[in-house]
C-alpha cells in the first residue's frame, strides 16, 4: 500500500506522516501493534525534516490486518488504496476500518 498515513506523535516508524516500518499490523480491534515509542518520545519527531520533504511518499508498506469485520481485510490482507493511522484516546489505531 503507498498510500498509509500516520500522524501518530510518538512512533519510531513515523517519518513526515509516514509509515517506514514495511509491514504493519492492525489488530482485531483497529489497534496498530506496529507503534515503537521512540527514546526521546514526542520530541524525538520534533527533529523530523520538514513534511514537504517528503521521501517516503513512494514507499509500500505490508498492512496485514485481523479486523475481520472490516470490509478492507481480504484474507488477513488489507486491500484499501489509502488508510489512517492516527492517535486515539488510548491507543493508536486505524481509523479507515470500515464495517457492514
Amino acid at each position: 500500500m503507498k498510500g498509509l498515513r500516520c500522524t501518530t506523535t510518538n512512533c519510531e516508524h513515523n517519518h513526515s506522516c509516514h509509515c517506514d516500518a514495511g509491514v504493519i499490523n492492525i489488530s482485531k480491534s483497529a489497534v496498530c501493534t506496529t507503534k515503537q515509542k521512540r527514546n526521546m518520545g514526542t520530541l524525538g519527531q520534533a527533529f523530523e525534516a520538514a513534511s514537504d520533504f517528503d521521501r517516503l511518499n513512494d514507499d509500500n508498506t505490508f498492512v496485514q490486518c485481523d479486523s475481520v469485520d472490516c470490509v478492507y481485510n481480504k484474507h488477513r490482507l488489507c486491500c484499501a488504496q489509502a488508510i489512517t493511522v492516527s492517535d486515539g484516546k488510548i491507543r493508536t489505531k486505524c481509523f479507515s476500518k470500515r464495517t457492514d
